[in-house]
């Protein structure tokens, strides 16, 4: 069978992005109930929410470079296997948290296990995809991933409201089961020509430039995930769960219907795209501090962020070949968790002296500084590269 006639949707795939769903969806009830957690049963303080939601990422950000290649070498099963297991446990860990810092603790333990987990199921699906399909393959994975986190927010804000906060953190450690389960089956061994040891360097240099643009373009996002949740309580709006599938279903929708859309515009352009849509909506959120001005910013800043990861993850694929392609992954996702974490810290600071507006203001301001960046200190990377 030529790569031209290879099939994209095959058994495999279909059950590697149903074990998306389900570790995503883990992740996405955590949402809108450890803000509150954090805040109303620990005492913390916008600070304190922003690392308690953010943290993961840092922790992720450090051994990201260490678990690409260990993807390269025993395998992407390994990675996504082990990555269920430790975010399960990061997530159930708060049955049993009585302070901030330990709350702190486990969400770090839940970043060791999205590094493996990412890298791992990312470069299976690359794997499997047609050379000629991998930007498709991309856009159809992301839609799993947003699939988790769009029905992960309302269960979790339902189920807290039904039973108890202890609930969702249950539920989160059985969906992780149910992923590690499906990824025992359906994920890929070794790579062909896997290499043993450990590679002369962690980075994937041509990965970084990609990823800079990634992160830039993810850190107003970051402030949504962390304090929209109290912004809506701040107006008057209880079902905060709504607000995140708002803008999960966007971008499953975006992706789906124009899924071939970042491959025919190009990274320059889809980056731009992605920057202006990103900062209009979260300043939208900003200063229409009323319930129709949270979901109109919300879809505005979700089509602002459909396309930026396909593109510029394709981008970094093709800079690899098959035995180094964990560790470009593990290069390039960096960025995400370190726009998480430092987004979330950084705007939090920002609530701090002044309001929640104020940060979604400054988030959006962030991604100008992203636009800014790509159409002048990148561009020329990005166009030779494509």
């Amino acid at each position: 069978m030529t790569d031209q006639t290879q099939p994209l949707l095959t058994g495999r795939f279909i059950v590697l992005c149903l074990c998306g769903v389900f570790y995503f969806m883990s992740l996405g009830l955590v949402y809108p109930v450890l803000p509150g957690f954090v805040e109303n049963d620990l005492g913390g303080g916008p600070v304190a929410v922003g690392l308690a939601v953010g943290g993961f990422g840092l922790s992720a950000a450090i051994a990201r470079p260490l678990v690409g290649p260990l993807g390269d070498s025993k395998g992407r099963r390994f990675l996504v296997v082990w990555g269920c297991v430790l975010a399960g446990f990061g997530i159930l860990g708060n049955l049993w948290v009585t302070s901030v810092a330990v709350a702190v603790l486990f969400r770090l333990l839940t970043g060791l296990g999205e590094a493996a987990y990412f890298v791992g199921i990312a470069a299976a699906a690359q794997d499997m995809a047609p050379e000629h399909r991998r930007g498709e393959a991309t856009s159809y994975f992301s839609v799993t991933v947003y699939s988790g986190l769009a029905a992960g927010p309302i269960i979790g804000e339902q189920l807290e409201a039904a039973v108890s906060t202890n609930a969702v953190w249950v539920l989160g450690g059985v969906l992780c089961a149910f992923g590690t389960v499906l990824a025992a089956v359906s994920m890929p061994g070794r790579p062909e020509g896997a290499r043993s040891g450990w590679p002369t360097s962690f980075i994937h240099r041509p990965a970084t430039r990609p990823a800079l643009l990634l992160g830039l373009g993810l850190m107003g996002y970051s402030g949504f995930l962390a304090f929209i949740k109290l912004h809506v309580d701040d107006i008057g709006f209880a079902h905060s769960g709504a607000v995140f599938a708002t803008f999960a279903v966007m971008v499953i929708s975006l992706r789906i219907l124009l899924a071939r859309l970042p491959d025919r515009l190009g990274p320059q352009r889809t980056s731009t795209l992605s920057y202006v849509c990103s900062a209009t909506g979260l300043w939208v959120i900003a200063f229409w501090q009323q319930i129709p001005g949270v979901f109109v910013g919300t879809a505005i800043l979700a089509m602002g962020q459909t396309f930026l990861f396909p593109a510029l993850f394709v981008l970094a694929i093709q800079s690899a070949p098959v035995n180094r392609r964990s560790q470009a992954i593990g290069t390039f996702s960096i960025a995400f968790d370190l726009a998480v974490g430092l987004g979330g810290l950084i705007l939090g600071g920002v609530v701090e002296v002044s309001s929640y507006s104020m940060a979604f203001f400054a988030g959006g301001s962030l991604s100008l500084v992203a636009l800014v960046v790509s159409r002048t200190l990148v561009r020329p990377q990005l166009e030779v590269s494509y």
